[in-house]
C-alpha cells in the first residue's frame, strides 16, 4: 500500500477517535464558555425512532405478531378456535405475500432526476448506522494488525 493511502487511512482513523468537537473562537477565550457549549452539545433532545420499513418488512412484522397472538390465544384458551384460525391465516397470507414480492417487476428504489442525472436514493433502516460503525471498527482493527506486522 502506498504512503498516500496509509496517511489517508491514518487521518480517517484519527478523526474517528476524536470525541470532543474543536473549540470555536469564543470558546478559546474562556474555559467557562467551553464547558457550557460542551454541556449543550451532549444534552441533545431524544426523538422517537423513525420506522421506515419496506413492505416486506412490515408484512414480516405482521406475520410475526399474528403468530404470537394466535399462539398466545390458543394457549390461554386451551384449544384452537375460530379466532386463532383467522389470525393464523392472516399470518400465513403475509408470509405468502413476502415470498411473492421479489418476483413482482418493480424497482425497490425510487429514482428522481437531480442536478447530477438519475440518482438512486438509498433507504436506511434503523440498524444501518450500527452496521456502518461495526464495519469501520473492523477496518480499524485490520489496519492496525497490518501496521504492527
Amino acid at each position: 500500500m502506498s504512503n498516500k493511502y496509509e496517511r489517508e487511512i491514518e487521518e480517517i482513523l484519527r478523526n474517528l477517535e476524536k470525541t470532543e468537537p474543536k473549540p470555536g473562537i469564543g470558546q478559546k477565550i474562556s474555559g467557562r464558555l467551553r464547558r457550557k457549549s460542551e454541556f449543550r452539545s451532549r444534552a441533545r433532545r431524544r426523538s422517537m425512532p423513525s420506522f421506515n420499513f419496506s413492505a416486506s418488512e412490515w408484512l414480516l412484522i405482521i406475520a410475526w405478531f399474528a403468530a404470537l397472538l394466535a399462539g398466545g390465544w390458543a394457549f390461554a384458551q386451551g384449544e384452537a378456535d375460530m379466532f386463532t384460525g383467522i389470525v393464523a391465516v392472516v399470518g400465513a397470507a403475509c408470509l405468502a405475500i413476502i415470498l411473492i414480492l421479489p418476483f413482482v417487476s418493480r424497482s425497490s428504489y425510487a429514482t428522481r432526476p437531480g442536478p447530477y442525472g438519475n440518482v438512486t436514493t438509498i433507504r436506511r433502516n434503523p440498524l444501518s448506522s450500527l452496521a456502518t460503525r461495526w464495519n469501520l471498527f473492523l477496518l480499524k482493527l485490520r489496519y492496525r494488525r497490518r501496521k504492527d506486522h
